[in-house]
């Protein structure tokens, strides 16, 4: 079981993210580079279709990537309530905030925390606005623990 430190979920980032836009931007230069070859010489219609090539893959690439983007700032915003869920335990055990462990990176109910020496299950209301804790122990105590 892997339990995430503070630094982990502070830090997350998505590299594919980085990937569609390098993906969309390297896209649109072929556009671009395709649309002005085919203007320069319109008399070659393989840069007329190259342009509507690039063109109709970039408009398919953006309709992925908004669908995307809308998954990932949900899944974003989960991640930091994470992060205040866990300085708020900090505040309420007492306990130093490197030194709690959480077995996910999106906030949730049934989520295992790692509190010191204690393991925690979070049970969240149905408006996820208040919480309770309840002690549990752990069937299999062999944890990796991820801190970056």
């Amino acid at each position: 079981m892997n339990f995430y430190g503070i630094n982990y979920l502070q830090t997350q980032s998505n590299l594919n993210d980085y990937l569609k836009y390098i993906v969309i931007f390297s896209t649109l230069f072929v556009l671009i580079v395709a649309f002005s070859l085919y203007m320069r010489h319109r008399l070659q219609t393989k840069y007329r279709d190259l342009t509507i090539i690039a063109f109709l893959f970039l408009l398919f690439i953006s309709g992925v990537q908004y669908a995307d983007y809308t998954d990932s700032q949900n899944l974003h915003s989960k991640s930091s309530q994470m992060v205040n869920f866990v300085r708020l335990l900090s505040k309420e055990k007492n306990a130093d905030i490197n030194s709690i462990f959480s077995s996910s990176v999106q906030l949730s109910d049934g989520v295992i925390v790692k509190v010191k020496d204690r393991y925690y299950r979070v049970n969240l209301s149905a408006d996820q606005q208040t919480y309770s804790l309840e002690e549990t122990w752990l069937t299999n105590p062999d944890i990796t623990i991820i801190k970056n």
